[in-house]
């Protein structure tokens, strides 16, 4: 492929993604936003919830959980559709959550720092009831207290994250 093809080929996917950034612009109003829920640690072991039950208009309602066995964390990230409708979520990325990793107060890890992440956008319906999961895996934990914060990489639902505090000793 000679230069001038594979320059006007790289030019037409930017035009496209530029236009499909337009659009997500001009439409973004049309999209619910998340209720603006604070929430604190959950007790380790526990399940992270907002603390309600049954459908609860306008939210996506996120916990977080995890398992230990033989010193190895298997960490649990979902969000459910707690509303009376379909609900979308957005991915302009490959990044489809994100999480911080703190021991003692300390940052230990983020899961998006030093990578690139693919710029393809995805749209993901959840009908009432559906949930999205994500795992993470953490090995060799060095003893301390840890705060996992942990979020879904969908602006227009800030508060669809949860946190969770747990001791390793």
């Amino acid at each position: 492929m000679g230069k001038r093809k594979a320059f006007g080929i790289a030019a037409a996917l930017v035009g496209a993604a530029a236009a499909s950034a337009l659009f997500m612009y001009t439409n973004g109003g049309e999209r619910p936003q998340a209720k603006d829920d604070l929430l604190g640690p959950a007790p380790a072991g526990k399940t992270e919830q907002a603390g309600r039950k049954g459908i609860i208009a306008g939210t996506l309602e996120p916990s977080l959980t995890y398992k230990k066995k033989n010193g190895v964390y298997v960490f649990t990230f979902t969000v459910k559709n707690q509303t009376e409708r379909v609900q979308t979520v957005t991915f302009t990325s490959g990044k489809k959550y994100d999480y911080i990793l703190y021991r003692d107060g300390k940052k230990v890890k983020q899961f998006s720092e030093g990578k690139m992440f693919a710029q393809i956008y995805e749209e993901r319906t959840l009908k009432q009831g559906e949930e999205l999961s994500f795992q993470e895996t953490f090995r060799g934990l060095k003893p301390g207290t840890y705060t996992l914060e942990w979020w879904l990489a969908d602006k227009n639902w800030p508060n669809a994250r949860a946190k969770v505090t747990f001791t390793v000793e």
